[in-house]
């Protein structure tokens, strides 16, 4: 009986030890879709797309930008700053930087398609960026220093602005370079599909 009984006990035992490793295997995993929920995520993307297997296809400027990228290019002055701005119906989603040298600058995904962008910027030079159609404008051509490159992505564009307005670019390369530059640098970094 004694045996019995402490056969049933090791089994309990065992089956509390298998459900407590399986709990706590189950509680390491649930950070990482929480981690992956709140890093920002292409606007127009819903979470049910988040889930499915093509998860590369959406774009994080604040993550895609590694430490060791801003490096390589100087532009690691500080630590990155997360904005999420809304302009009108366009929604933009990414950080804010700034540069060695002290110019500013923004990499964010936003809704806003091209065609959008050229309703609201008739004169926006077109351009063609990694393969990537593209917009090139001055948003203020009343205030120097500043320039926008829209990208065009699957759920909208990459949006990437430079404000230089005490021409702080160590090779003196003019706002509409610079971001143009920028923007030849990360429209790598954007997987295919997005």
């Amino acid at each position: 009986m004694r045996t019995s009984t402490e056969s049933s006990s090791a089994v309990v035992g065992l089956l509390t030890a298998v459900a407590i490793v399986l709990t706590a295997c189950s509680g390491e995993n649930s950070p990482t879709p929480a981690s992956t929920s709140a890093a920002p995520s292409t606007p127009g993307t819903s979470t049910a797309s988040a889930s499915t297997p093509n998860t590369a296809a959406v774009f994080d400027p604040c993550t895609a930008l590694t430490p060791e990228f801003l490096t390589a290019h100087q532009w690691n002055a500080r630590t990155p700053t997360p904005k999420q701005d809304s302009t009108g119906s366009f929604q933009l989603k990414g950080c804010s930087y700034v540069a060695q040298s002290a110019y500013t600058f923004r990499v964010q995904t936003t809704n806003g398609t091209l065609d959008q962008v050229r309703e609201k910027f008739p004169t926006a030079t077109e351009l063609t960026i990694g393969g990537r159609n593209a917009l090139r404008y001055e948003a203020r051509p009343d205030v120097p220093g500043g320039c926008t490159v829209n990208i065009n992505m699957k759920s909208g564009s990459l949006y990437i602005l430079v404000d230089d307005p005490r021409g702080l670019h160590p090779r003196k390369l003019s706002p509409c370079d610079n971001v143009t530059e920028i923007a030849e640098a990360v429209v790598p970094l954007i997987p295919q599909g997005s």
